[in-house]
């Protein structure tokens, strides 16, 4: 059971960690990079929802209403943090919407009463630490990069919101119906955004049409997918602090793609943050099989 857990989790953080890099090859709006993120991934789960899907959404008709909000946080989540890829680094990008955990861990407590445990409170802080250090070992300076750190901490209350607020309803449908009706809505608010701010979404050669492929199919439908499939089984601060392993992936992936070589101090900030998801994973993991 654990090996299960532990797997879907690694699959996760790598398939998300790869986003970062593939919007720096992407070279076009930021609204339009979210738009066709949402719009494709839930084009290609509606084949798998027609066929086990739809009975169950016949049985909860009722709840879909509900999943606007949580698609409305997740385009917000998206537009912020694709944003900031345009003024600050990979690096310092995916740490700062990343430190969600810290967020969701309030939000749980206001909103749900939920109490942590010390131990998993212990890794969040571990992992937040070092989500500090790889942020303070940026070597971008300006008004320019702190902007684009503040869009990215945006970002990370964002989906803050969207996990917290998400658990309860993943809670009540499978895991296919639940990401096809939030990457639905999403993407139907992002295009209708990008059609207001007027924005281009269908002029564009065919590497960069291969690459919105790409960012659909490994970051959301494979990566996200994997959070939401967790939200189930996990509480809520636990599948948040997983979540940081993005920007320890995403640093390996610019150093091989994009040559942005980590500092000693980044490299430190990242062990940090794995040995954090794994102290919490021991103490979530241990709760499921007691």
């Amino acid at each position: 059971m654990k090996t299960k857990f532990y797997s879907v989790l690694v699959l996760g953080m790598i398939s998300v960690g790869i986003a970062s890099i593939l919007i720096r090859l992407c070279n076009t709006s930021p609204l339009v990079i979210a738009a066709y993120r949402m719009t494709l991934s839930a084009l290609m789960i509606f084949p798998i929802f027609a066929v086990s899907g739809l009975r169950e959404t016949k049985q909860k008709k009722n709840e879909i209403i509900k999943f606007i909000p949580l698609g409305a946080l997740l385009s917000v989540h998206f537009i912020l943090w694709i944003y900031s890829l345009s003024y600050t680094s990979v690096m310092s990008s995916t740490v700062l919407v990343t430190t969600n955990p810290i967020f969701v861990l309030i939000m749980s407590f206001l909103f749900f009463k939920e109490k942590t445990s010390k131990k998993l409170l212990a890794g969040i802080l571990v992992s937040f630490v070092g989500s500090i250090l790889i942020a303070l070992s940026s070597r971008n300076a300006g008004i320019a990069h702190s902007f684009g750190n503040f869009l990215a901490l945006l970002g990370a209350i964002a989906v803050s919101m969207y996990i917290t607020f998400g658990k309860k309803l993943r809670e009540k449908f499978s895991i296919i119906p639940y990401i096809f009706f939030v990457y639905a809505f999403s993407g139907i608010i992002l295009a209708i955004i990008a059609l207001i701010a007027k924005q281009n979404l269908f002029n564009y050669d065919r590497k960069t049409y291969f690459i919105f492929f790409l960012i659909a199919l490994i970051p959301q439908v494979i990566g996200h997918t994997t959070y939401n499939w967790a939200l189930k089984y996990l509480s809520a601060p636990f599948v948040a602090v997983s979540i940081l392993g993005e920007p320890v992936f995403a640093s390996i992936f610019a150093f091989l793609l994009l040559k942005e070589t980590p500092s000693l101090l980044e490299i430190v900030g990242a062990l940090v943050i794995m040995a954090g998801i794994y102290f919490s994973s021991r103490q979530e993991l241990s709760l499921i099989n007691s």
